[in-house]
């Protein structure tokens, strides 16, 4: 069993003057059974180490058994993100770990991160609990809205897994923008391993690869879509922001290659909306055309998806589809008709998705963080705006083998007709 965390993040320790050292992070990614990525950015370019330990060793001891030096990066004139991997991990185990930047070559002292948290991937027929935010960009005025969501979200008592996020992590990829979001998240990040998918606004943009470590996956740099296989629950990512039909054609097939493997529960996570009643992003981008007979016929069980700026729980063929923007930005109205597939649709928040899948079924917790409007924000008391509980036995949606096959030579003339018509805005 693992334990709960509350005690150990209100213990974290302080950047304190270690803030002008560490721009960026530390923070976790790509996490598996066995190996995950450590990331940081430092604000020049230095030799460090990671230093971690299983929790329960660190508790006892108060000293770390493991460490790793991560490589001086020489070339480029400035610091660039580093990215380390810890192999030979126990699996379904949980760690801490730190950052340590060497101040020796300098004749200074060492500068030391807060203390961070993962865990790896448990084995089958275990509770996995994991957060999703979607659309955290920015605000321009008035309070922090997006570190009111992040501290929520590392306050919330659950043990996370993981934070996967659907999407316009910032508005614009830019420094100025990471440079706020690192700071606004930075204690949601050293809670649990963080996956985001690309959104509209970061534009396929190289420094979100810098950024982020991401499961293994396909397209730009082998991580613009991915496959996260976790004990029973598999996330699919993907990105809708692509303009090839090559590339919609290519994660088809990764959708059906990582869908049929033997865990229960499987979740796809991607930015635009397949069904939305937003009042200005209508679900017009041709999406349950490319991906919902797909998502039928593999079972999944949820589609998440941002870009609106509201929340909105869909149903369609046995399949359920959930609208999560609401992680910082200003909240965007709902149309005055709902798509016919809604179920519940809400406007006026900031929220997160707080998600457990075990034998029992797939249980989605929509947790408000704050009523918010253009000129309005006020923290609530975290009360739910939405829950739902899909059973851990849904019916069978396989077809046969010789439909699939129809399907996948069918898939690039019906993705060139949605392209005629415009997939994007």
């Amino acid at each position: 069993m693992r334990t709960t965390l509350g005690i150990l993040f209100t213990c974290l320790l302080a950047f304190g003057a270690s803030a002008a050292f560490f721009v960026h992070g530390p923070y976790s990614g790509a996490p598996s059974a066995d190996s995950l990525a450590i990331s940081w950015l430092s604000s020049e370019r230095i030799a460090a180490r990671v230093e971690y330990s299983l929790l329960s060793k660190y508790e006892f001891s108060g000293a770390f058994s493991d460490s790793v030096d991560a490589p001086l990066i020489e070339s480029g004139a400035a610091p660039q993100t580093q990215h380390v991997v810890l192999q030979s991990l126990e699996p379904d185990a949980e760690y801490v770990y730190r950052v340590v930047l060497d101040g020796s070559e300098n004749d200074e002292e060492d500068v030391t991160s807060a203390l961070g948290h993962f865990v790896t991937e448990p084995p089958p027929a275990q509770t996995v609990s994991f957060a999703i935010v979607s659309d955290t960009q920015w605000q321009w005025e008035g309070d922090n809205r997006l570190a009111a969501v992040g501290n929520a979200v590392a306050a919330d008592h659950t043990p996370f897994d993981f934070v996967l996020h659907a999407g316009d992590i910032v508005e614009s990829p830019a420094a100025q923008y990471w440079d706020h979001w690192y700071a606004s998240f930075g204690s949601m990040l050293l809670r649990a391993s963080f996956i985001p998918v690309l959104g509209n606004h970061e534009r396929n943009h190289r420094s979100y690869y810098d950024n982020f470590a991401h499961p293994p996956g396909g397209g730009k740099q082998d991580e613009r879509w991915w496959a996260l296989h976790w004990g029973d629950v598999v996330v699919v990512g993907l990105d809708t922001n692509v303009t090839r039909a090559a590339d919609y054609i290519a994660q088809q097939e990764w959708v059906r290659q990582h869908l049929s493997g033997p865990e229960p529960h499987r979740i796809v996570m991607f930015h635009h909306p397949v069904y939305s009643s937003d009042a200005y992003h209508r679900y017009d981008y041709g999406l349950d055309k490319i991906f919902h007979r797909i998502f039928v016929d593999t079972g999944v069980d949820l589609v998440i998806n941002g870009h609106a700026h509201n929340y909105e729980r869909s149903e369609r063929d046995g399949v359920t589809y959930v609208v999560a923007g609401g992680g910082g930005a200003v909240p965007s109205e709902l149309a005055d008709v709902l798509v016919d597939e809604s179920v519940v649709a809400i406007e006026g928040y900031n929220f997160y998705l707080r998600v457990k899948a075990s034998l029992e079924g797939l249980v989605v917790e929509t947790v408000s963080v704050a009523q918010a409007t253009d000129g309005v924000f006020q923290l609530t008391d975290g009360h739910l705006l939405d829950s739902f509980k899909l059973p851990p036995d849904a019916p069978a949606r396989a077809i046969s083998t010789w439909l699939l096959v129809l399907m996948g030579l069918a898939g690039a003339a019906i993705v060139g007709l949605v392209f005629m018509r415009g997939v994007h805005r």
